[in-house]
């Protein structure tokens, strides 16, 4: 019962790291997708494409409805799905840690009680 105090807090310490990488990689997977729609829409500048390291879209532009399709299928995109959705994984493991160390406590307390109970105090 004394180290859950030190088991929550190395726990909340992990779980707003993760939580803040998971901001921060969901904003950059946000702006990738603007960035690829307007690169599919043929509608990037050329120093943009040049920043990027991408050449010029030489396929057919697409129509809005079909975006989704070819937004889904772009690897750069996925890559980064991918790793949201590992932190997203891991938060729900470190949710499920937390409160595992929050019913610690009344764990302990009915063990006890069980003890006392079976000794006749």
């Amino acid at each position: 019962a004394i180290a859950t105090p030190k088991l929550h807090a190395k726990y909340v310490k992990m779980l707003v790291q993760v939580k803040l990488k998971h901001t921060k990689l969901q904003s950059d997977y946000n702006l990738a997708r603007k960035n690829k729609f307007r690169y599919f829409r043929g509608e990037m500048s050329r120093d943009e494409l040049k920043e990027n390291n991408w050449e010029q879209w030489q396929g057919v532009k697409p129509l809005k409805n079909e975006m989704d399709e070819f937004l889904t299928g772009d690897a750069d995109l996925n890559q980064l799905e991918v790793k949201i959705k590992y932190l997203e994984t891991m938060i729900y493991l470190l949710e499920s840690i937390l409160g595992q160390i929050k019913a610690r406590d009344w764990q302990i307390k009915t063990a006890v009680e069980w003890k006392k109970f079976l000794a006749g105090m």
